[in-house]
């Protein structure tokens, strides 16, 4: 995965990502020109290696450009890079305003992942990059010489766009309404903290807050049907503990190959481990590796108590509780409230540690660091 970061400019146009989504909205495709400067004349010396990337850049191999003004912080799908003029795709003050564009970034989506809020993006996005072309430093907001288009690669990489159905587009939704943004805020603060909400998946925060937010509406409703909240629940766990899984098989296989030729089943179809890192499976395949014998020989010897009984036990039983309730309401029976009111006092953390907070707070404290 490819990612570069282009600052962009409000001197320019107040608005830039404003006019990028209605094109985008109305087209499903708009063109983001990289300026050329009228003040700043720096060459970038790092072009033969852009150049590159630019070249392997199509629909199957998108790169993830991330988008600042260091206040907010946006990441975009580009499924193509030319120098060829793309004004018609693109927002008409460029036109209007006679800019110099150097390259055209073709755009297919977007996502907000931080808006007016300075802090969160340089200690939870920006300091998870580093500068592969200025000895992998972290990436520094203060006296750089940084010319952009920048490569960066992510210590705890994240594909902001990773099984994303052909029809899903995330661009619609970029700018939240208040609510949302005010439940995202209370939930940071109160339940999982600004350090660890970057490192979750993608997807987890807005499936949490949507399933809140109908929670709110409907939980003095003794009728409501509460089914697609826990849908909403039962999705994001299984891809968290599909992260926590390949991490934890990448970091025991440094010290048994084997693994990766454990066999599982799937609706009557057999994989191996190592499938796992190109396809996600479910909950049930997750809980029948991990209680594995030569897993579980491999925890013994290579992980300490607390992690060993986290994997052999909290995990398969934040399984349990999933499958328990999901289960049910696949059946066609509507889950009762006090099942949604547990279940979601576990996700989020009322009176008790959220499930998800654990398994990403032990994932990256835990695990990524031990992995070469």
């Amino acid at each position: 995965m490819n990612n570069l970061v282009i600052l962009y400019n409000p001197y320019y146009q107040s608005d830039v990502i404003e006019q990028h989504l209605k094109v985008l909205i109305d087209k499903e495709t708009v063109a983001f020109g990289k300026i050329k400067s009228k003040i700043k004349v720096v060459e970038n010396e790092f072009l033969d290696e852009l150049n590159e990337i630019y070249a392997f850049t199509n629909d199957s191999k998108y790169l993830q450009l991330f988008l600042t003004d260091y206040s907010s912080l946006f990441v975009a799908k580009v499924t193509e890079v030319t120098s060829a003029d793309m004004s018609h795709l693109a927002p008409s003050y460029y036109k209007d305003k006679e800019l110099e564009v150097e390259q055209w970034f073709v755009i297919k989506d977007i996502r907000e992942l931080v808006r007016n809020d300075f802090e969160s993006v340089r200690d939870n996005y920006l300091a998870n990059f580093t500068t592969p072309n200025f000895r992998n430093h972290t990436y520094a907001i203060y006296g750089n010489s940084y010319v952009y288009p920048l490569i960066v690669d992510m210590k705890h990489e994240t594909d902001y766009f990773a099984n994303q159905d052909k029809n899903d587009r995330y661009y619609p939704n970029v700018y939240k309404s208040k609510e949302f943004l005010e439940i995202k805020d209370n939930l940071v603060k109160y339940s999982f903290g600004s350090q660890y909400v970057n490192f979750m998946h993608p997807d987890t925060m807005n499936n949490i807050i949507s399933a809140e937010i109908e929670y709110q509406k409907n939980c003095t409703n003794p009728l409501y049907d509460f089914s697609s909240v826990i849908v909403k629940y039962s999705k994001t766990m299984e891809q968290e503990i599909y992260i926590f899984t390949k991490y934890l098989f990448q970091y025991l296989s440094q010290y048994e190959n084997k693994i990766f030729k454990i066999t599982y089943n799937v609706q009557g179809h057999e994989y191996l481990t190592k499938d796992l890192f190109n396809n996600k499976s479910n909950l049930g395949a997750y809980k029948f590796l991990l209680r594995h014998e030569l897993i579980q020989d491999c925890l013994e010897r290579y992980c300490s108590k607390q992690l060993k009984f986290y994997i052999s036990k909290s995990v398969p039983y934040y399984i349990n509780v999933i499958q328990d309730i999901r289960n049910e309401t696949v059946h066609g029976r509507a889950p009762s409230f006090e099942e949604v009111r547990t279940l979601r006092e576990k996700v989020i953390g009322v009176c008790c540690e959220s499930m998800i907070l654990e398994i990403v707070k032990i994932r990256t404290k835990e695990l990524s660091q031990k992995i070469n």
